[in-house]
């Protein structure tokens, strides 16, 4: 097993919508536990710049990165901290192009050790394991031996992406992962704060057995 790191931190995926009581939801949740990052996730839907700029300031009020998901032009127009991207290295090229060697630029890489590679030596400041909407179990096993194999190996940081379940979230954690994003689906769960807070005193318990 890979030595536990002291600083496996929350990365939300927040899903963008216009509504107040949204809104409430994720200023809570950045009040009230330790999240490093906030990622807006537009679901594919058009969102009004207005909106994604003030959910931007919001964020990075709490001294939080807010990144946007998939447009670098959007994330430079409202002067979000960066973009997260898939793999492709023209893409990734492009948001440097656009948004410049400061900006946080990380890439969702799948369960592709190759794009992984490829994409922290063009500069990536973070790699992303995990498939887009899959929970299964090989899905899981795979992405958390990815997360142990990059961290024994890699300095860049690694995400373990869309995690389901407290159990997986504590498994990630003890791995090595960087940090640890829960699925967008969460912010629609019942209860989500609660679920949420308790990933978060799992992170924390597992820093500091560090």
């Amino acid at each position: 097993m890979a030595e536990v790191k002291n600083a496996c931190r929350l990365y939300f995926q927040f899903p963008v919508q216009a509504s107040a009581a949204r809104e409430a939801q994720l200023l809570q949740s950045v009040v009230n536990t330790d999240v490093a990052c906030v990622l807006l996730n537009f679901g594919g839907q058009d969102a009004e710049e207005r909106q994604v700029r003030h959910l931007v300031e919001l964020v990075q009020a709490q001294g939080i990165a807010c990144l946007i998901d998939r447009n670098a032009e959007l994330a430079a127009r409202v002067e979000a901290d960066g973009v997260h991207l898939d793999a492709d290295p023209e893409t990734y090229a492009e948001a440097r192009r656009i948004l410049g060697v400061e900006a946080n630029v990380g890439v969702g890489c799948g369960l592709s050790r190759h794009d992984a590679m490829n994409l922290a030596e063009l500069g990536a400041d973070y790699v992303a394991f995990g498939l887009e909407g899959a929970s299964n179990i090989d899905n899981i096993d795979q992405r958390a031996e990815r997360v142990a194999w990059w961290t024994e190996l890699f300095v860049v940081p690694c995400v373990a992406w869309n995690v389901e379940s407290l159990k997986e979230a504590e498994r990630l954690a003890a791995l090595g992962a960087d940090f640890v994003a829960p699925s967008a689906r969460i912010w629609h769960e019942e209860g989500f704060a609660e679920i949420i807070g308790e990933i978060d005193k799992v992170l924390r318990r597992t820093r500091r057995a560090a």
